[in-house]
């Protein structure tokens, strides 16, 4: 039996959501629509993905990265990933945002080694003047679900063991199917508002510092249970799959 942990990145890892600000930015207001009827149900998370690349069109590359170098993290992350290397708790960062912004933002920060899954975007057809096109793949997607392009749970459910304690720290909205499937979740934000509504046990946190608190707490029980619910819904999902 091990602890694994699961960490969501923009607004979580990063102080606001820079997929949402990118777009945004180099997007315009047509991306904001697109998010409204993704977070309606009217659209699918890699429709909405791929409405916003089309959006931004041909991206000043240059200014993108300026505005990814800008963005900040929270710094207790940093004792966080320690504390896990300390207590041999294996950390990975899950996203359904970008993994360009992502990589740039962790080896910005220090924080290149930490694993990661993320949708992914690359850059095409440079031109002279700097600028290029993307475009997106889902790597990690689920046939069967479109609410989020990175399917979150598939890969917790992949990363741990059977006997595993899965826990699982975020704030919005991707968050909240993983939070289904963890035995122990850190929420803040909108994700605490999800796991009230849903009656789902979970520690409040304002900082990493917060995490790093209860897992050395819960590093020192010889006897950890998993979240009742949250093996049943584990249960459930390897059923489907067989």
């Amino acid at each position: 039996m091990a602890l694994k942990l699961f960490v969501d990145f923009d607004g979580t890892i990063t102080r606001r959501d820079v997929g949402e600000q990118l777009f945004r930015t180099f997007g315009g207001p047509v991306c904001e629509e697109l998010v409204g009827r993704y977070l309606s149900g009217a659209l699918g998370a890699p429709e909405c993905f791929r409405g916003e690349v089309a959006a931004m069109g041909r991206i000043p590359v240059a200014a993108m990265d300026a505005f990814i170098d800008r963005q900040e993290i929270d710094g207790t992350f940093h004792g966080l990933v320690g504390f896990c290397a300390l207590q041999h708790i294996e950390i990975w960062i899950l996203s359904d945002g970008l993994d360009y912004y992502i990589r740039r933002i962790l080896t910005r920060h220090g924080l290149a080694d930490v694993p990661f899954y993320a949708n992914a975007f690359s850059l095409y057809d440079e031109k002279d003047d700097g600028s290029a096109r993307a475009a997106i793949a889902f790597p990690y997607r689920d046939a069967e679900c479109t609410r989020c392009a990175c399917c979150k749970r598939n890969i917790m459910l992949t990363r741990a063991g059977e006997d595993d304690i899965i826990c699982y720290a975020g704030e919005g909205f991707s968050d909240q199917c993983p939070a289904r499937y963890a035995d122990v979740v850190f929420a803040k934000d909108a994700l605490q508002t999800y796991c009230r509504e849903e009656n789902i046990s979970y520690y409040p946190y304002t900082s990493f510092d917060d995490v790093t608190v209860r897992l050395r707490v819960l590093a020192t029980r010889p006897h950890l249970r998993p979240r009742r619910r949250a093996a049943m819904n584990r249960n459930a999902a390897f059923m489907r799959e067989s």
